[in-house]
């Protein structure tokens, strides 16, 4: 009877343990997300070239052998980065875009635009450090984005279901996407004004697409 009270103890105290575990990433996720904000801030603050892995360890708070444990280089942690960037615009768009009723295609386009439009501006700074200190030419490192194919999917979708007729969709949504680039680059630069950006990109996406949705 005592074994058996025993065992029934033990159990209750490990019942214990791992409903009283904190909740979300291990430590050792913790760390390595630590790290890549912190690189994430520097790139940011000093520049990808300027900033050095004693300096991304230091703004971490963690020695630099523990950085060396995550990441063997700058670059690596760049490559991280621009999944880190990818997935949040990805986050936004797809969330605003799936709130909309599945046949209101004119409102999925809507909302593909003013999401992107919103991450473009929010992370515009990210942006420019993951996708320029790759070292290569824009086009290389955005031609296959997943924001790109994100909307050559709902292109295709919405022709299948009568919306519009597009005869090549990713080429539709290659060019919708850079001159959704294109206007935001222009706000920035101060030649348009932000808030007009989204209903003049839904203009002309509509005007590509040749359908009322």
């Amino acid at each position: 009877m005592k074994e058996a009270d025993s065992g029934s103890h033990r159990a209750d105290r490990g019942a214990m343990r791992r409903s009283g575990a904190p909740a979300g990433p291990r430590k050792a996720d913790l760390k390595r997300a630590t790290l890549i904000e912190a690189a994430g801030r520097l790139f940011v603050e000093k520049g990808y070239e300027a900033t050095t892995m004693d300096e991304i360890a230091a703004a971490a708070n963690f020695a630099k052998g523990t950085l060396y444990h995550y990441f063997s280089n700058k670059a690596e942690l760049l490559r991280v980065l621009r999944e880190v960037f990818e997935n949040e615009v990805m986050e936004k768009v797809s969330a605003r875009v799936e709130s909309c009723p599945a046949d209101d295609w004119r409102g999925r386009i809507i909302a593909w635009i003013e999401a992107a439009v919103e991450a473009y501006f929010k992370l515009r700074e990210l942006h420019d450090v993951v996708i320029y200190s790759l070292g290569m030419p824009f086009r290389h490192t955005m031609a296959e984005a997943e924001i790109t194919r994100y909307l050559t999917g709902l292109i295709r979708d919405g022709g299948k279901a009568g919306a519009w007729q597009v005869d090549d969709e990713r080429w539709t949504a290659v060019i919708m996407f850079y001159a959704f680039r294109g206007a935001c680059d222009e706000a920035m630069m101060g030649t348009e004004r932000a808030e007009d950006v989204p209903k003049k990109l839904n203009d002309l996406f509509l005007r590509i697409l040749g359908g009322q949705g």
